[in-house]
């Protein structure tokens, strides 16, 4: 049996069908005059009634695989929530087993930690109360072993000092003339150190290197003058003389003098050269001809030979004046020629390096630089010196005279050398030392 609504459908639809037959066949009868008979209306009610029931059993077997469908539909639904609420307590399950294992892993860990805590508390408790007896032993040795770990290396640091010392002292040397005369110092110009250590006087050492570009770069700064230190003390061709009474970072007691003495070349011979005057102002043989202040003038060591002379020499001066002693300087001497200038260094050597005599006094020239040079149609001899002369002067009446002495010197040269010229005794020689 089907439900009402399936029944009013099938109903309605036979009332149509036998609807539309009567009409047809009432029309058909008019239209042919013709009859149907009893049979044939029977044969269709029962073939409208048998479809009737066959639409009813198609729908109620659709009815039925519907309802089927829903049923199994709702029984794999019913399965898959089964299967995930199964999963869902496995996986429950095994987090619980994991935090069982971590929580049994912490608990043996902090029983580990506290049976470690109570070990060390026990171990520092008895090292308060008696120290081990090893550990002493373990420590007296490894301070032993500290102590000659320290003696080698105290005594190889001592070796490499011994080693290096002259490199260290060099260094050490270098310190204050970089500082002072950073300006000045060419790296074109040689930097050796020219001197023998010996030759150094106490004053210089911890103080200056001399060589070319220490010397060149002495005189350059003084006659710079940056702090304008130097007050005139002469100036009327061709002399000028200016003194700086602060002295020079090698000594601030002494006072450093300074003079520019420029001449026209004419008044020495002809073809004379730069070395040939540089030679009569400080050869022994040449100096000694005609310098009638020297006593005596000699050369203790080293020489004079080559183009860069290197020597001790002893100047053996008579008294400057009535009442003063005689005085001899011990001092070492470097000349050199750099660009066409010629250099002449001297500074003295400590007063036990030759022996005194009771009958002079002896002097300290503590640095004393010439440059000399042509310029155009003059020589030009610039000079510094700084000195410890031992007389018990006033410094203002010695420098009263500073220029008359001077002159004199300079003087006394070009005649000397006019006089060899005169006399054929002059050599002449180029800057280089050859013959000319």
């Amino acid at each position: 049996m089907g439900c009402k609504c399936c029944k009013r459908r099938a109903l309605t639809k036979i009332f149509e069908n036998t609807k539309n037959y009567f009409a047809h066949g009432y029309d058909a009868l008019e239209s042919n005059e013709s009859t149907t008979t009893s049979s044939e209306s029977d044969n269709n009610i029962i073939s409208l009634n048998n479809e009737v029931n066959n639409n009813e059993k198609n729908e109620k077997k659709e009815e039925i695989k519907n309802e089927n469908e829903k049923v199994e539909d709702e029984e794999d639904l019913k399965e898959e929530v089964n299967e995930i609420l199964i999963m869902v307590k496995e996986e429950k399950e095994e987090l619980n087993k994991k935090e069982k294992l971590d929580i049994k892993e912490k608990d043996k860990k902090e029983i580990k930690n506290h049976e470690i805590k109570e070990k060390e508390e026990i171990k520092e408790k008895a090292g308060e109360e008696k120290i081990d007896e090893k550990d002493k032993k373990n420590n007296n040795e490894n301070k032993s072993e500290n102590e000659e770990i320290k003696i080698k290396n105290d005594k190889e640091e001592k070796e490499e000092e011994e080693e290096n010392d002259e490199e260290n002292e060099k260094k050490k040397l270098l310190m204050p003339y970089e500082f002072i005369l950073k300006d000045y110092l060419d790296e074109k110009i040689d930097g050796k150190e020219v001197f023998d250590k010996k030759w150094y006087s106490d004053l210089e050492k911890d103080k200056i290197i001399y060589s070319k570009r220490s010397i060149v770069a002495f005189l350059k700064s003084l006659f710079d003058d940056k702090n304008n230190e130097f007050v005139e003390l002469y100036n009327k061709d061709p002399l000028s003389i200016y003194v700086n009474s602060k002295g020079t970072f090698l000594s601030n007691e002494f006072q450093v003098v300074r003079s520019i003495y420029t001449i026209n070349k004419n008044i020495y011979p002809p073809k004379t050269s730069i070395r040939m005057i540089a030679k009569y102002l400080n050869f022994i043989k040449e100096r000694s001809s005609w310098d009638k202040q020297l006593k005596s003038y000699k050369i203790i060591e080293g020489s004079e030979k080559g183009n860069e002379v290197k020597c001790i020499v002893q100047n053996w001066l008579k008294s400057p004046m009535f009442l003063v002693s005689e005085r001899d300087i011990i001092d070492k001497r470097y000349e050199f020629f750099y660009e066409g200038k010629f250099y002449s260094c001297e500074s003295s050597v400590n007063d036990d390096y030759y022996p005194l005599d009771k009958n002079v006094t002896r002097i300290n020239d503590i640095i004393s630089i010439e440059e000399l040079y042509e310029e155009n149609d003059n020589i030009v001899l610039k000079a510094i010196t700084q000195m410890n002369t031992k007389v018990s002067l006033p410094q203002a009446i010695i420098n009263a005279t500073l220029s008359t002495k001077l002159l004199d010197f300079y003087k006394g040269l070009a005649d000397a050398m006019n006089n060899d010229y005169k006399n054929s005794k002059l050599i002449f020689e180029d800057n280089d030392g050859n013959i000319i």
